[in-house]
């Protein structure tokens, strides 16, 4: 029987949604001054943040963008045997703060998919919570 995730990581940070925005959408290029592992390596393909055709790779996981609303939300649909899903961030402004919510929502089938997450849920929290450590320290300069 699938099983359905859905997992909600959020933090308020202080600085604009553009700022915030251009950090994110350059994770995984040489530009990346956010992702927190070099271990555990985020890669996306080159260029502008393009639906349909930008792709990234990190925990695993692969994703295609589906759908990017500059300073608003970045949606990475998921392109891994076992997943049916997506990743999103999403920005919201009140004021000179920005809460940032990373929100993955998925169908696991009841082999591949159940197995993947249960060996990347641990380090999934642990990559969201050190991307927002290391966003936090770089707002800060």
């Amino acid at each position: 029987m699938p099983t359905p995730i859905d997992v909600t990581y959020e933090r308020t940070f202080s600085g604009t949604t553009r700022r915030i925005f251009e950090l994110l959408s350059d994770m995984g290029t040489s530009q990346d001054r956010v992702w927190p592992f070099a271990s555990q390596p985020f890669m996306r393909s080159p260029g502008p943040l393009t639906p349909g055709t930008t792709e990234e790779w990190h925990l695993g996981l692969h994703s295609v963008l589906e759908d990017v609303q500059p300073e608003k939300q970045i949606v990475w649909r998921i392109d891994t045997e076992g997943v049916d899903g997506t990743h999103t961030f999403s920005l919201e402004a009140d004021g000179r703060r920005v809460t940032v919510r990373h929100r993955l929502t998925a169908t696991l089938d009841d082999v591949q998919g159940r197995l993947l997450w249960r060996r990347l849920e641990e380090q999934h929290e642990r990559a969201i919570e050190g991307l927002f450590d290391k966003l936090a320290r770089v707002l800060k300069r």
